[in-house]
């Protein structure tokens, strides 16, 4: 079934694309990246219809028989398989793992076009051809190279190059090699022209034009400087051939090989995987998309936040900042970021690197108004609530600033800590596992030390929303609950209340705006879970699974926020159901849509959409 996710301009890989190819004669294409998702979207499908994994990463070893029904995939760990184009299911597969396997990883593939043979060139030098049928291998030929390997259009003879870079053009009958003049520019690719009757060769250095009828060089271009061209690719009437380097296209006549034109393609760090199908080049980039122009994309979200309003995306170094349906403003960070926060007021965010100090930006202008300093660097833990920021040193202690007063303050004893939302109050662990609750402003006990609910040490903690609640997780991961508000207006010591008990170790709790909900986050392999808890009546009301290992809950509501793909956020309901998507789109444009449809969208999303 389709996800939300799924609607306006989603992309299925959010890993770089690695390979790509494209039939011209059905329309098909596909693309692989380097987790192993390979992706085949049929002519007339705006999206991929098949996405499926058939193994490990892929480094341009995508194939497709003339007429698009059947694709050959060989991956990094020497596994090649044929696939139907329709469904998915395996017409011939050999496998490899481990090491054996990483000695043949395939670098290029093609079937033949009756679909009786598939050749592979891998990066130990050997040129294999298998029956498909039979699942035999014919041939392992020694000596060979670069990253391709192309059959005739009668499937009688196969292209490929010697480890010299090239050209070689074998006859499959007689397993001889046909003339072919020797390159003074050693390609690393080879194909056939789309009419048969040339070699189109390409290297770092330049293009060479061959007849196939007798092997003669009859035209070449060497480049000029520049970054070397990465790959050439065909356009689908065969009138012009494409070079792609890691910057940019250049478009040449053919036969004649004359300059066209040149343009940027703005995919941030190719590899190589390009097509050129009806709607121009396409170059695979690191963030997952194609690209043919433009700026191109923010990428992948790699972790989300957000409170009431404001809805927070970090595509690596780099914050979107939402606020309703629209995005705002982008805040540049100076690096990797792994967490962040936007205080309940919608003032500030707080950044929290995979490296380097917590910093703090002002949400309306992008300014960075605080930095916490080089002793916050690996903090387990921060939060922003009001005006006070407060930090989980990773050598000991709790550190918190007060952006409005200009003054820190720090205890080098707490084991853990949480900042109520407002900034009212700081809740620190002791090195027993007992509980304190600060005055922020001048770090002495605001109330009495909450009693245990029993002899066990508490681990996690966490404000309620609005309101003077405590939620406590203990070593044996028991919630409970306490009412602070009746300590501090009597002036004695809250005593909690057992909420429930957890199979599982959670990493992270939220009390939710009431009073009526809590939600703990338990990790589970790559992903986690959701838990929520009707503190009252002491019993769960929704488990969600299978989430984002960073899943996040806002306080607020207890929507559920976490990084989906094709550079996405996806906010779900407490239940699980999808609720609205906050997508960024190639050249800096937006989209935000819900099932309802679009419910708002930059100025030019029209041709990101596109």
């Amino acid at each position: 079934m389709a996800t939300l996710t799924d609607q306006f301009c989603p992309n299925v890989h959010d890993a770089p694309i690695t390979a790509a190819v494209f039939d011209p004669w059905s329309g098909v294409l596909a693309t692989a990246d380097s987790t192993g998702v390979v992706a085949v979207q049929r002519a007339g499908e705006t999206t991929p219809g098949l996405v499926f994994q058939p193994g490990a990463g892929v480094t341009g070893a995508l194939g497709l028989i003339r007429g698009g029904s059947l694709l050959a995939v060989g991956d990094d760990e020497g596994t090649i398989g044929v696939y139907s184009t329709v469904n998915g299911e395996p017409q011939f597969q050999e496998a490899r793992e481990g090491a054996r396997g990483r000695v043949r990883a395939m670098r290029g593939v093609a079937v033949s076009p009756e679909g009786a043979r598939v050749a592979t060139i891998a990066i130990d030098g050997l040129l294999r051809i298998w029956d498909i049928e039979k699942g035999t291998r014919e041939v392992a030929w020694q000596g060979f190279g670069g990253l391709t390997v192309e059959f005739d259009e009668r499937g009688q003879r196969v292209l490929c190059l010697d480890d010299a870079g090239q050209p070689r053009l074998v006859d499959l009958l007689s397993h001889q090699g046909l003339p072919m003049d020797r390159l003074q520019m050693p390609a690393e690719r080879a194909l056939f022209s789309l009419d048969g009757t040339l070699v189109v060769t390409v290297g770092q250095a330049g293009i060479s034009l061959l007849r196939v009828v007798d092997g003669h060089l009859v035209n070449s271009f060497a480049t000029r400087g520049g970054s070397g061209i990465l790959n050439v690719v065909q356009r689908p009437d065969g009138a012009q051939i494409g070079a792609v380097s890691a910057r940019s296209t250049h478009v040449f006549s053919m036969p004649d090989l004359q300059p066209v034109e040149s343009k940027r393609h703005g995919a941030p760090d190719a590899q190589g995987a390009a097509w050129w199908g009806q709607q121009g080049i396409r170059v695979g980039g690191s963030d997952g998309l194609a690209h043919g122009g433009g700026t191109g994309s923010a990428g992948p979200v790699s972790t989300v936040g957000g409170f009431g309003e404001q809805r927070l995306a970090v595509h690596v170094d780099r914050v979107a900042v939402w606020s309703k349906n629209r995005r705002i403003r982008e805040i540049a960070a100076s690096g990797p970021l792994r967490e962040v926060h936007v205080d309940r007021d919608g003032r500030h965010v707080l950044t929290i690197p995979q490296r380097g100090p917590i910093a703090v930006y002002d949400l309306r202008t992008g300014e960075r108004t605080l930095d916490c300093g080089p002793e916050t660097i690996g903090a387990t833990n921060a939060a922003i609530g009001g005006s006070v920021v407060a930090a989980q040193l990773a050598s000991g202690g709790v550190r918190w600033w007060d952006i409005a007063r200009g003054k820190a303050l720090e205890l080098r004893w707490p084991e853990g800590m949480t900042l109520s939302h407002g900034g009212t109050w700081l809740g620190v662990i002791t090195p027993r596992g007992a509980i304190k609750i600060l005055d922020p402003a001048t770090g002495r006990e605001a109330v009495d030390d909450p009693l245990p609910t029993a002899d066990v040490p508490a681990r996690l903690l966490s404000f309620v929303n609005r309101r003077p609640d405590l939620l406590v997780v203990d070593a044996e991961h028991i919630l409970a609950h306490y009412d602070l508000g009746a300590s501090a207006r009597e002036k004695r010591a809250a005593e909690g209340r057992d909420v429930i008990q957890l199979h599982s170790a959670p990493d992270r709790v939220w009390g939710i705006t009431g009073g009526q909900f809590a939600a703990l986050r338990v990790p589970e392999g790559e992903g986690c879970t959701l838990l929520f808890v009707d503190i009252q009546r002491q019993t769960v009301v929704s488990e969600v699974n299978n989430l984002h290992r960073d899943a996040q809950v806002d306080a607020e509501n207890g929507f559920i926020l976490e990084p989906s793909r094709s550079g996405a956020l996806l906010e779900r309901e407490m239940n699980g159901a999808e609720r609205r998507v906050l997508r960024a789109l190639p050249d800096g444009q937006w989209i935000c849509f819900s099932k309802r449809g679009i419910l708002d969208a930059s100025d030019g999303a029209a041709g990101g959409l596109r």
